[in-house]
């Protein structure tokens, strides 16, 4: 039994039981129960970010005390300026913040919860020794899904840390934006700046001139869909779609194929100050795009920026913690459309070369006709160099170059010449002739099988046919 105050047992004044200091915190800490300036700017938040573990135990409380300690009287229906049923604002209801976004519990691989005493926990200063602040930051957010639970295997490093090869995705991904970056740089700083260049607007209102080149205008129209797509990840708390912008943009449309196709631009003194103006603002915008998420090489790289084109058309800032968010521009969906086809017959003709381990330039002919005929010829630049081959012919009634590879993409015939031993291709298309006419064979006898084309589920019957009909139509174009 607990000693009273008679016996000399007194209350300290001054400490508050954790959960019920909880329910207090949003109001208490700003000066409440005074109505202080701090209390009348800063309550309510707008945000809180929790674990689902505390729900009841916190976030209840502080939405209940809130509304308790902070909230207006409520007034009677039918008083002046009150519609029946109508409730208080936010700030009037006393509710401490508007939304509370529940963050997933990291696991451990075998989805135990980390902790000291069981030595399946990843120390984060472990792994900004190893992989980097910004990698640790990027991996983690990659990882705030709307699930309650993520894992992420441990094992013992070189050196005896627990560490996970999930981090290895942001180390992977820093170190592209960083090399990617310094080689734009060079190449920025190289080009140099003439007053007679197109410059594409700020990054807050970025458009590409239609008279610019087909890759500016779609690197353009990338990242400002990449802005949108950032906004309203944020916007719902998906912080790991946010990271997917980021990362698809960055990697694949930046890296794998803008700063590709703009090399043959800038080694051109006619094009090279225009193309490094697009490189310049839009490598802007990327920086500040991913600075929340990566902020100490986005850092580094700006002051950088800033030093190799200080006027580059977007609102100017010596540090980028401190720069104006991108807001999203024009969507130029026919330069996405049209390029999305070049990548698709780019993307087959580097599928061929791969299959048949071909390192030395090839020669390709297309069978296509009308608009695309037309847009194939005038990007003929940017096919030769990603695909690294010279286009022979471009034609629609093309007769099947002799010992050529077939491949189809934007729904043209692509041939890749003299790269077919007559003799191993007969064997190669003959076996695959009866291995597609044993599949077309199984799938008939499927359909024809009452029990299956009854009784299954109407849309596995449809993807059966669908399947057989793309079976029947590539058996048909080797046997043709």
């Amino acid at each position: 039994m607990f000693g009273s105050e008679a016996q000399g047992w007194r209350q300290d004044p001054d400490v508050l039981d954790t959960w019920f200091s909880s329910a207090l915190w949003p109001h208490s800490t700003l000066g409440w129960p005074e109505r202080t300036a701090d209390l009348a700017r800063w309550y309510p938040t707008s945000v809180l970010m929790t674990g689902r573990d505390i729900i009841t135990l916190w976030v209840a409380r502080m939405v209940m005390m809130g509304m308790y300690n902070m909230g207006s009287p409520p007034l009677a229906p039918g008083s002046a300026g009150v519609e029946p049923g109508q409730r208080p604002g936010l700030k009037e209801g006393g509710i401490p913040f508007a939304h509370v976004a529940i963050n997933p519990t990291i696991l451990d691989g075998k989805g135990e919860r980390m902790s000291k005493s069981k030595g399946n926990g990843v120390d984060p200063v472990d792994i900004i020794d190893t992989h980097g602040a910004d990698a640790l930051r990027f991996t983690l957010t990659t990882m705030a899904t709307e699930t309650q639970d993520v894992r992420m295997p441990v094992k013992k490093d070189s050196a005896g840390r627990n560490t996970s090869d999930k981090f290895d995705l942001g180390r992977n991904f820093c170190t592209k934006l960083w090399n990617a970056a310094k080689f734009a740089l060079s190449n920025i700083q190289s080009a140099g700046m003439v007053a007679s260049a197109t410059m594409i607007g700020s990054v807050g209102n970025m458009v590409a001139e239609a008279t610019m080149p087909l890759t500016d205008r779609w690197i353009v129209s990338r990242f400002n869909r990449a802005v949108d797509d950032s906004n309203a990840a944020l916007a719902a708390y998906r912080f790991d779609q946010y990271a997917r912008a980021c990362y698809d943009f960055f990697w694949r449309d930046f890296c794998d194929w803008y700063v590709e196709a703009a090399k043959p631009a800038m080694k051109d003194p006619a094009r090279s100050a225009q193309t490094a103006n697009v490189l310049a603002t839009v490598l802007d915008g990327a920086l500040r795009l991913m600075h929340p998420m990566i902020p100490f090489i986005t850092e580094r790289l700006w002051w950088q920026l800033n030093l190799v084109r200080p006027d580059r058309g977007t609102p100017p800032s010596e540090k980028l913690v401190l720069a104006q968010w991108p807001t999203g521009g024009a969507i130029d969906s026919a330069a996405e459309e049209i390029f999305g086809k070049l990548q698709e017959i780019i993307a087959a003709v580097r599928n061929v070369r791969n299959e048949y381990n071909i390192k030395k330039a090839v020669t390709v002919s297309f069978a296509a006709r009308g608009e695309l005929a037309g847009q194939i010829q005038s990007n003929r630049e940017l096919i030769e160099t990603l695909a690294v081959c010279s286009i022979n012919q471009i034609q629609e009634n093309l007769t099947a170059p002799k010992n050529a590879a077939r491949a189809s993409a934007a729904g043209i015939d692509v041939f890749i010449e003299n790269v077919i031993d007559p003799d191993a291709e007969k064997i190669r298309v003959a076996k695959q002739i009866e291995s597609l006419t044993q599949k077309i064979t199984a799938m008939k006898a499927r359909l024809a099988n009452p029990a299956y084309a009854d009784k299954a589920p109407p849309h596995l019957v449809q993807q059966t046919r669908d399947e057989l009909a793309a079976l029947e139509a590539e058996l048909k174009k080797l046997t043709d």
